[in-house]
């Protein structure tokens, strides 16, 4: 294992590329996996012609088409961005709180997310966007228990990252108790079947629409972390050394919380609650590469995308003809991997052990 991290580590290009290859045969043999099952060379065919209208499918039967492209093909590439998104949520939050355990549910942004979207299924809020209402509540919930907790936090111009984690915690509790509070006051037994469901993760309805908002906040803002590698790495070193190195350390954590808040809030309004992504993928990525984020931002985006697609094959095939929520094997898988890495000591925040 040490061996394949060396290699990882010192041929990050090379990875990166490695990745982008198993990214690519992970969307179309997972479109291909189901209770009906299409075979890869298949899948590729109808992907090909819808995406650049090339080839010839008229032997394909249209049901099968069907499946590929307007069931599968939507819920598999947003399982991929929603794994990118919260990947690079809990980065950015380990990083800005120099704290390994501190991730989007921490502190307090899917909570809140939820809280927001939870509000426009019982209560209607926002009804008048439509298909967008759901997506808009979740952001405008992280928005607000991000700035609640980042508010609380400050002290003059500095912000503390332990009380930040404290507050998060406090805040993620009490946005919590308002969903279940919604949830138990919803009048009606459907919504509380489809928000129960919804609260604990799935991506079984996706739609093409549903890619939009996501790819909207994710094509500005992978770029714009990577782009932001320099002053992250600084600001593990401690907030007098980052200023030394020319860094605005209060740019960067405003620009690190909204970027946060922004693709967690798409990412919960689009999935529900999927816990431990955002804290599991960067622990594992930083144990192969280093805490230089100029290799854990592109390795770990590539990660979490991979690790989300086939989670949400298992979540489809374990119980068929039911579904599993996505958010129950994140955390039966999340759990017991992040207490393994701390039992044996395979990682240590900031450095190679």
């Amino acid at each position: 294992m040490k061996t394949v991290f060396r290699l990882i580590r010192e041929h990050t290009f090379l990875s990166c590329m490695i990745l982008a290859g198993l990214l690519l045969l992970s969307v179309i043999a997972a479109i291909g996996i189901g209770p009906v099952e299409i075979p890869f060379a298949t899948v590729w065919r109808v992907m090909f012609y819808h995406l650049f209208g090339a080839g010839d499918i008229s032997d394909i039967p249209a049901n099968t088409q069907n499946i590929v492209w307007h069931l599968r093909a939507p819920r598999v590439l947003l399982g991929g961005m929603i794994g990118i998104s919260l990947t690079l949520s809990g980065i950015a939050m380990q990083s800005f709180t120099k704290n390994p355990l501190a991730s989007p549910y921490v502190l307090g942004i899917s909570s809140g997310a939820s809280f927001g979207a939870v509000l426009a299924i019982t209560t209607g809020f926002l009804s008048f966007l439509g298909s967008y209402a759901l997506e808009l509540g979740a952001f405008i919930g992280s928005m607000a228990s991000i700035l609640i907790v980042y508010g609380m936090a400050k002290s003059g111009n500095d912000i503390a990252p332990i009380k930040l984690v404290l507050v998060g915690m406090a805040v993620s509790a009490l946005f919590t108790a308002f969903s279940n509070f919604l949830v138990y006051k919803a009048p009606a037994e459907s919504q509380v079947k489809e928000v129960t469901f919804w609260m604990l993760g799935s991506i079984a309805s996706a739609e093409w629409s549903d890619l939009l908002p996501i790819a909207l906040v994710l094509i500005p803002g992978i770029p714009l972390m990577y782009a932001m590698s320099h002053s992250l790495n600084a600001l593990l070193m401690g907030d007098s050394s980052a200023v030394t190195l020319g860094v605005n350390v209060n740019l960067v954590r405003k620009i690190t919380v909204f970027l946060s808040a922004l693709m967690t809030g798409v990412a919960v309004s689009a999935s529900g609650c999927i816990g431990f992504v955002g804290l599991v993928i960067p622990h594992i990525v930083r144990a192969a590469v280093g805490a230089d984020h100029k290799k854990v931002i592109p390795i770990a985006s590539f990660a979490g995308a991979i690790f989300l697609i086939w989670v949400d094959v298992g979540a489809r095939m374990f119980d068929i003809p039911s579904e599993i929520p996505i958010g129950i094997i994140t955390s039966m898988l999340g759990a017991p991997i992040f207490l393994w890495m701390i039992k044996v000591r395979k990682y240590s925040f900031g450095s190679q052990s």
